[in-house]
């Protein structure tokens, strides 16, 4: 049989981390082993009731059946302005400064093919969301990690990135509330990054999937900043703020170059989002403001659980700040987070993420997401 040789830019990707561990946990269930799986942040919580009504209703109108538009469904986009107005106190042009996406995902890792060139560079956090890494490498790009450390509250030193490569780089990618870290970003490093982006000719890829997961503190938007709609692009997801992950539904929104430019990326790849899933994501944005309430009470008891477990275990380091993540300092006595990870799939029959899936600095920790029931999570074994 003929072989096909991959291209050089899919060499150069790393295997997906999330679908190796998703092998791991087949072969194991094909054993009749029973998973407590914490491994990959799909929620267990149903989305809200309405959101299968309206798409029930909507999928059988005959215009929504039909090709969608790329930019989206008015409609949609007139429900995320009033719902960013409401919620982060800043006005959209829903004409210009929004576009609709297959799922923030899509529109993260497509941005550098409308922006980034063969060599340059882009900017992205380690540990970080490995689709940055894959955005980067499929548009030809080099990449430079920023490392996010513990003693800096996991935001990265800008100021350390080499000047020659900041000269070079196009995109910065950032991520707060972070995944896989669960810190929070304060304002003032926000107004530091749009100085840093605005300076260097940098264009902010802001990955604010989690902005409706939080405890304590309520998550900013980096379009709160002054300036920042001048080298932004804010990205949002339905998949997390109303754990409708399978949907496919989110969108992007600030400068309406990187819009435009994202749009014809889109029109290239694409059809758009189908109108249905846009109808039953309006709807939402516009009803349903006490189910993300709900989504906080409910992560926030299994946090407060988890944590304990951890600590009972002799955890010394845990960090669950926001998100439905808990970012963990692995046990002493296991060499890598690959071999702690290992040892609980294998030995306590508990899927979790090593930290070296995230970049190299997130070597040493382990994520856990907080995606089954409270009774379950006391249960764990984790030693």
């Amino acid at each position: 049989m003929r072989t096909f040789e991959l291209s050089r830019r899919l060499q150069k990707l790393p295997p997906y981390l999330f679908a190796q561990i998703d092998k791991q946990k087949r072969e194991l269930r094909a054993k009749g082993i029973k998973l407590i799986d914490l491994s990959i942040g799909d929620p267990d919580i149903p989305a809200p009731d309405k959101a299968a009504d309206i798409l029930y209703e909507s999928a059988r109108v005959k215009d929504y059946q039909k090709y969608p538009l790329d930019a989206g469904l008015p409609s949609f986009k007139q429900a995320v302005k009033n719902w960013f107005r409401v919620r982060f106190g800043v006005s959209l042009d829903e004409r210009k400064e929004i576009i609709t996406l297959i799922g923030s995902k899509e529109g993260l890792v497509h941005l550098p093919l409308a922006f980034v060139n063969p060599g340059d560079y882009i900017l992205i956090p380690s540990p970080g969301y490995p689709g940055y890494r894959g955005a980067g490498l499929l548009s030809g790009a080099k990449i430079h990690e920023m490392p996010l450390l513990a003693k800096n509250n996991f935001l990265p030193e800008l100021k350390k990135i080499p000047r020659a490569i900041r000269d070079k780089a196009k995109i910065i990618y950032l991520n707060y509330p972070n995944n896989p870290t669960s810190a929070l970003a304060p304002k003032i490093f926000l107004e530091e990054l749009v100085k840093f982006a605005s300076k260097y000719g940098l264009i902010i890829a802001y990955d604010n999937a989690y902005s409706e997961i939080y405890f304590d503190k309520k998550p900013s938007s980096i379009l709160e900043i002054k300036g920042a709609k001048e080298v932004s692009l804010e990205f949002h997801s339905f998949s997390k703020t109303f754990c409708m992950t399978g949907y496919r539904l989110g969108w992007a929104c600030g400068n309406e170059q990187l819009v435009e430019g994202l749009l014809r990326v889109k029109t290239n790849v694409d059809s758009g989002a189908f109108l249905a899933i846009q109808k039953a994501g309006e709807v939402l944005l516009n009803e349903e403001a006490v189910y993300t309430d709900y989504v906080r009470k409910v992560i926030g008891e299994r946090r407060d659980i988890f944590i304990g477990v951890l600590r009972n275990a002799g955890f010394s380091e845990v960090h669950a700040d926001s998100t439905f993540y808990v970012w963990a300092k692995i046990p002493d006595k296991f060499k890598s987070s690959l071999d702690y990870s290992r040892y609980l799939l294998v030995e306590k029959n508990v899927a979790a993420t090593p930290g070296l899936g995230f970049g190299k600095y997130g070597e040493g920790y382990i994520r856990f997401a907080l995606t089954v029931e409270k009774d379950v999570l006391s249960s764990v074994k984790l030693l």
